[in-house]
């Protein structure tokens, strides 16, 4: 399902604090991708293919809905890490001359969990431009003030 999105909604989604989400709060799944076989590079896919594709076995696969990203990854040991839209803090595509020419890249999150300030690498996915413009615009639709601007003075 490399590159293919889905959309839908995901019933029954436990929020951060372990409940239910409140009533028309659902969440909903905006993209899915996995890490593109093309991020590797020429050596490494042909080193990949004498090695009868076991780097590609575990490749990241990357959830995007309209409260959190979900990176899974691994085939031996499984890791799966959750990142809340709303701790998000930056965004940042890094493609080198390789990835731009196969249209695939890296996109660097940077959020805040309690004091600590962390740093994900969602790698090799197709379209990072794209990717990023949906996380901004997740972002500003969760985490930014609704109505009008009020104030204090």
């Amino acid at each position: 399902m490399s590159g293919a999105n889905r959309v839908g909604a995901v019933p029954g989604v436990a929020t951060p604090g372990g409940g239910m989400p409140p009533a028309g709060q659902v969440e909903t799944v905006v993209l899915e991708v996995r890490e593109s076989r093309r991020s590797s590079g020429p050596l490494w896919l042909v080193l990949g293919f004498l090695m009868l594709g076991l780097p590609f076995i575990g490749r990241q696969r990357v959830s995007i809905s309209n409260q959190r990203i979900r990176l899974e990854q691994g085939f031996w040991t499984r890791v799966r890490d959750d990142i809340e839209i709303f701790r998000i803090r930056d965004v940042v595509v890094k493609q080198n001359l390789w990835h731009r020419l196969l249209g695939v890249g890296d996109i660097v999150i940077r959020s805040t969990e309690g004091r600590t300030e962390e740093t994900h690498v969602l790698r090799g996915l197709p379209d990072p431009d794209k990717v990023s413009e949906t996380l901004r615009s997740i972002w500003n639709s969760t985490s930014r003030p609704r109505g009008p601007a009020t104030s204090l003075d």
